[in-house]
C-alpha cells in the first residue's frame, strides 16, 4: 500500500493560511479604495435615469431564479 501527501489550501501550514488571507485582504482594500476616493471628493452623484433604468433591466433577469434580488435590486434603483 502506498501513501500519497497532497499539499493542498486546507492541508497547507499556518503561515500559508496567514499569507493567503493577508493578501486577500490587501487585494479588497485596493480594490475598494478607488470608489472610496471618489466619494470623498465629492465626485459620487446622484444616480442618473441611464443607471436607474440598468438596474431595472438587470432586476428583470433576476425575476425568475432569485425574486430577493431582484426586488432589492429594484430598491436600489428607486432610491432618491
Amino acid at each position: 500500500m502506498s501513501t500519497a501527501i497532497i499539499t493542498t489550501q486546507a492541508t497547507g501550514g499556518y503561515l500559508d493560511n496567514v499569507g493567503r488571507a493577508a493578501m486577500n485582504f490587501l487585494r479588497a482594500l485596493l480594490a475598494a479604495a478607488p470608489a472610496t476616493a471618489a466619494a470623498s471628493h465629492g465626485s459620487a452623484s446622484q444616480p442618473s435615469v441611464h443607471d436607474r433604468a440598468g438596474l431595472l433591466r438587470f432586476a428583470r433577469q433576476f425575476d425568475e431564479f432569485s425574486p430577493n434580488q431582484a426586488a432589492e435590486l429594484r430598491s436600489l434603483a428607486n432610491r432618491d
